[in-house]
């Protein structure tokens, strides 16, 4: 017998979600084979069987959130019994077939286990199994720690809604939105609910005639969360400049073929644009900062989250090191990261630790943008689409490829001034640099 826990994809996560279970009770899995996808706080992730056999029991049902280690299934061997080892997770942490067992059947849900517990039970047998509900006796996420520091709730006052009484996202965000409450019977609460929560929202929709009812997905409801909560904390303005990319045009033009045939991917205008933000940061490093409390961290390194559009939505990888980088190590990077976001390979530290972030949604014909800030970074630049202008050089008019770059910036930590004097710095790193040498082509 092989049992199935919850796992540590990487150094922040503390726990995660069952979003789908792959295979079902009495199907065969292979050793590699997908099992379940999981979400943690920014990544979907498919998690392969880390054996071969019967999947007999799936203990976690989909939709669950559990902590790291969790007992999630168990996988008998092709010789084993497979009702030898299916009464031997009783005593583990994940209780929720607990409450199906005493009515006799081990493979209680049989071929549709996955989807066969009913939200009842499962609270109730989470509940017995971690009755301590305090948070100084659980694991909190670092999210979750965070905007309790920043929204200012005391953890102990907290309820947990989570699996065993955790503490998640929501419960921080309604304490911290409960004051506003006026009188405890008070039905209309005047603050609109922080992401997609069910208590104060209108009932289900109902679709009339060209509507289409859709339900969130789990990275949706994530979205929202982090982008609301972003505007709630940070005092963001904005500011724009821009650039003539004339020259860094005609040399991706002249060297694109043989980039393509030598690296195997497009060279575009991300990795320029990304070395010269790079370079900016180190030379103003408030703009990499970080409000932690009463104290700002300024960091002299610098880990660039690049925004990535896929079907589910939007993800932000990180490429760790990026001032370590030339501007081919942060084209092979970048393709990297891109490529795995919209694979679903992503880990979920590699969407932790940026320092700054550039979104670029200028393939999809942006002409400028207003973006939110990747929180707790300190800002974010918009990187919208380069297109042939006429423009004044010399006194007289010329085509030339510009492109406008937006940056908005926490005015907790930066300044106007500040904000216009990194903004420049990028715009004369792309009209001056000579980027051939940096590609080694």
């Amino acid at each position: 017998m092989t049992s199935v826990k919850m796992p540590q994809l990487g150094e922040t996560v503390v726990e995660g979600t069952i979003l789908k279970w792959l295979k079902h009770e009495g199907e065969t899995v292979e050793l590699d084979e997908p099992l379940f996808e999981i979400s943690t706080d920014k990544v979907d992730t498919e998690v392969p069987s880390v054996a071969s056999g019967t999947l007999t029991k799936i203990l976690v049902p989909e939709g669950t959130t559990v902590s790291v280690g969790t007992e999630l299934a168990v996988i008998e061997g092709a010789g084993e019994d497979a009702g030898a080892g299916a009464a031997e997770p009783a005593s583990q942490p994940a209780a929720v077939p607990a409450q199906a067992a005493p009515a006799g059947a081990a493979p209680a849900g049989g071929s549709e286990g996955s989807s066969a517990p009913t939200p009842a039970p499962s609270a109730v047998a989470s509940a017995a199994a971690l009755p301590d509900r305090g948070p100084r006796s659980q694991i909190l996420s670092p999210l979750v720690r965070k905007l309790a520091t920043e929204r200012g709730v005391d953890l102990a006052t907290v309820v947990g809604t989570g699996t065993g009484g955790r503490i998640t996202k929501n419960d921080v965000l309604a304490a911290a939105a409960a004051p506003a409450v006026a009188a405890p019977a008070a039905p209309h609460a005047p603050m609109a609910p922080t992401g997609f929560q069910a208590a104060p929202m209108p009932p289900p929709a109902v679709a009339t005639g060209g509507e289409e009812v859709v339900p969130v997905s789990h990275i949706r409801k994530l979205i929202a969360e982090h982008m609301h909560a972003s505007l709630q904390v940070s005092a963001r303005a904005w500011n724009a400049v821009e650039v003539n990319m004339e020259s860094v045009a005609r040399l991706r033009e002249r060297y694109k073929e043989a980039f393509k045939a030598r690296e195997g991917f497009s060279l575009t205008y991300m990795p320029f644009v990304t070395r010269a933000v790079t370079e900016a940061l180190l030379a103003f490093p408030m703009v990499n900062s970080e409000l932690r409390g009463e104290q700002i961290v300024v960091k002299h390194y610098v880990n660039m989250g690049i925004a990535v559009s896929y079907e589910d939505g939007l993800i932000v990888p990180v490429l760790k090191g990026a001032d370590t980088m030339n501007l081919l190590g942060m084209a092979r990077g970048i393709n990297d990261l891109a490529t795995r976001a919209r694979a679903k390979k992503l880990l979920p530290d590699e969407v932790h630790g940026g320092t700054f972030t550039i979104t670029n949604p200028g393939p999809f014909g942006s002409l400028i943008s207003v973006p939110i800030i990747n929180q707790p970074e300190s800002a974010i630049l918009g990187f919208d689409t380069v297109e042939k202008r006429p423009v004044v050089i010399d006194d007289a008019i010329a085509i030339r490829h510009m492109v406008y770059l937006s940056l908005s910036w926490d005015h907790r930590l930066i300044d106007g001034a500040l904000a216009s004097q990194f903004l420049s710095r990028i715009k004369q790193n792309l009209e001056t640099w000579d980027f051939a040498e940096d590609l080694a082509l």
